[in-house]
């Protein structure tokens, strides 16, 4: 394995990442549509719009920078590495497939270990609807976290291939 190919690994699970990170954090921003975009506030609509602006571009502006970092692997490694790198070898204890597994794991894992918590907070304190949203969101969150860790092995296999 060259040097070029631990960036290559680097950047694809940096670019997993934040796709997984987004994607968990899409149940809180359907939430806050819920909550939020129907009944504006008559106090602070200035403030509620404002934040349902900045969720919704944060949310597309890291969608965007996620899937960037892995559908171009390969052309940002030309531009971050030389000449030198594809050519040096560096020893790995594993091959990609599994660089790739163990990387879904630990952002599954903690996922899962973030969201868990959370999860049992707001359901021992469960009282209204927005509460109800609350929990319905951050069982999502669990859930994709539990996706990422149940199929890490096709999830990483797909990866090694691209």
């Amino acid at each position: 394995m060259k040097k070029s190919d631990v960036y290559e690994i680097t950047i694809k699970i940096l670019g997993i990442y934040l796709f997984v990170a987004d994607i968990s954090k899409l149940p809180s921003l359907l939430t806050f549509l819920s909550a939020h975009g129907g009944n504006i506030n008559a106090e602070q609509p200035t403030e509620q719009i404002n934040a349902l602006w900045i969720e919704g571009l944060s949310f597309v502006l890291l969608l965007i920078l996620a899937i960037f970092l892995i559908a171009k692997t390969k052309f940002i490694t030309r531009i971050v590495t030389n000449s030198a790198d594809y050519q040096e070898n560096a020893k790995l204890f594993a091959d990609r497939k599994v660089i790739y597994e163990m990387a879904l794991l630990i952002i599954g894992g903690l996922l899962i270990v973030n969201t868990l918590p959370d999860l049992i907070y707001r359901i021992y304190n469960l009282t209204n609807a927005a509460d109800q949203q609350s929990v319905i969101s951050s069982c999502s969150r669990l859930f994709i976290g539990i996706i990422t860790v149940a199929f890490g092995k096709r999830i990483a296999a797909y990866f090694a291939k691209v």
